[in-house]
């Protein structure tokens, strides 16, 4: 299997954004993959596109979570995404 692209779309201050980045990163030390952080604020279409909606999760592009991530489901996906 090839090393997933996760994409973690945040903005400052979001405490939910806090709890999320923590399980990830935890399965992070578990399960390698590439873990991009965007700031949605740094970038008008990533900010008219999520706004209040973060954060927003994505394995290759495609959304796996969003507000809550939650820690057995965000593994589970990231294993079994398709190639």
């Amino acid at each position: 299997m090839s090393e997933r692209r996760v994409t973690f779309y945040t903005r400052p201050g979001c405490s939910l954004c806090e709890k999320a980045i923590f399980v990830v990163n935890k399965v992070m030390a578990e399960i390698p993959f590439h873990l991009e952080v965007l700031d949605i604020t740094q970038d008008p279409e990533l900010l008219r596109k999520y706004e209040w909606n973060i954060p927003v999760v994505c394995i290759d592009g495609v959304e796996v979570c969003r507000y809550h991530v939650n820690e057995e489901q965000f593994r589970f996906r990231l294993v079994n995404a398709v190639e």
